[in-house]
């Protein structure tokens, strides 16, 4: 249940933090005791960030500051359920990892006023603005972007090579290299058709480059709709690359891609950079490479699907609030951005980062994530994801039902504003 007095203790707990005095919440004394290092606990749900907490704790100390940092991460199917009920309970951790914006979860952290807005307390320059706005609502930030996801097209390189491809440009090239690999028996797509969110993905992260940001722009505040022609042809073009898909493709899975495509059984996937990691463990000899969803005309700058995984926020009656903001403040840093990436293996959300350059993948991807994310879009992180149905909901089922030939593509596209228009105000 809310408690009537938590904006009181919130706001106590931040104008402790602008003072720099190192309170309890609800006006308790500290419990550092003095030269006692303060603890702050941090809770989330990956397990492989447990050493970058070891090395930003060594770090701050190396810079004087005198914190130490407990870091405990939960069951990502636990993690959310278990956090509101020690929140609500009054007690959790100084600083939480949380889900992106528009989303049930951390907006229910927000309504329960359970997090501090970071504005003015975090410097937010290192971050670029298609990142902040998956955590930021009503004109504040509510957390500090830790990782970005980019998703697009992967490619073995050798299999590039070896035909003399180039990175296409267009899609109508992208339809060539396929059909050039076909008729040479190589299967040119393997594409994980019975987990629908993939399918969903595909959709999205074509989306933003046909029809583009321009059209999602115009979609987002209604001056056009998901019956527009643009959007018709889009699912159109996808119906018609399945003849390039592996066989009996709706019925395998992510895994069963990873797989193939590590072990060369395919030319390309449409997937995120998350999958790297298994591609490399699975055959470290694995050579491949990424690019962003071609255009219609190549004059038509491609655009990179670009979303933030979760964020760092502070617990509004941290018992350390001025130690876990000192925390929340390094994690906004080039040098934490350093740290995370590569320790994980992953894209830090910090801009201005050198990525390990023994991970030629990530360099690629980061420097694009930076310089082509598109600023409109239609899956996760969309305004259109704060209600149900939304785009992702509907494309789950809909993008199967279309690829099995149970509807039309001018089918998907009714199916996307009937459902959408029944809560989306722009588009009624």
């Amino acid at each position: 249940m809310h408690n009537p007095n938590r904006f009181f203790v919130s706001l106590l707990a931040l104008l402790t933090v602008i003072a720099g005095v190192a309170m309890a919440g609800g006006g308790q004394e500290d419990a550092t005791g003095g030269d006692e290092a303060p603890l702050v606990e941090i809770w989330g749900w990956r397990t492989q960030d447990a050493p970058v907490w070891e090395q930003v704790e060594a770090e701050l100390q190396a810079h004087g500051e005198n914190i130490e940092i407990n870091y405990r991460a939960f069951p990502p199917t636990e993690y959310d359920s278990k956090l509101l009920v020690s929140l609500q309970g009054e007690s959790g951790p100084d600083i939480m990892y949380t889900r992106r914006l528009p989303g049930a979860r951390t907006q229910a952290l927000i309504d329960g006023e359970y997090m501090i807005p970071l504005d003015g307390q975090v410097d937010f320059g290192n971050f670029t603005q298609a990142t902040l706005n998956f955590i930021q609502s009503n004109g504040n930030t509510w957390g500090v972007p830790f990782a970005n996801q980019i998703i697009g097209i992967f490619y073995n390189t050798s299999i590039f090579d070896e035909y003399g491809f180039e990175e296409p440009e267009t899609w109508d090239e992208l339809v060539e290299i396929a059909e050039t690999l076909q008729a040479d028996g190589v299967t040119p797509f393997f594409i994980p058709g019975k987990e629908a969110w993939a399918l969903a993905m595909q959709h999205a992260m074509v989306g933003v480059s046909i029809p583009g940001v321009d059209w999602i722009q115009r979609l987002l505040v209604g001056d056009t709709n998901f019956l527009d022609q643009e959007l018709v042809d889009l699912n159109t073009r996808l119906n018609d690359l399945k003849q390039y898909y592996q066989a009996n493709f709706i019925a395998n899975s992510t895994a069963e891609q990873d797989a193939a495509f590590a072990l060369e059984e395919a030319a390309m996937v449409f997937y995120g950079i998350w999958g790297t990691t298994n591609w490399t463990e699975l055959n470290p000899d694995f050579e491949f490479g990424y690019f962003p969803i071609p255009t219609v005309d190549d004059s038509d700058p491609a655009r990179a699907y670009v979303y933030m995984d979760g964020s760092y926020a502070l617990n509004s009656i941290s018992d350390v609030p001025e130690a876990a903001l000192t925390v929340l403040q390094f994690s906004a840093t080039p040098e934490f951005g350093e740290i995370f990436s590569a320790a994980t293996g992953e894209m830090t959300a910090v801009a201005n980062v050198s990525m390990p350059a023994d991970r030629p993948i990530l360099v690629e991807a980061y420097g694009l994530s930076t310089t082509i994310a598109a600023e409109y879009i239609y899956w996760v992180g969309s305004p259109m994801g704060a209600g149900t149905p939304s785009p992702y909901d509907i494309l789950r089922e809909g993008m199967q039902a279309m690829y099995l030939d149970e509807i039309t593509p001018l089918e998907l596209a009714q199916r996307l504003q009937e459902g959408v228009s029944t809560w989306y105000a722009p588009l009624q």
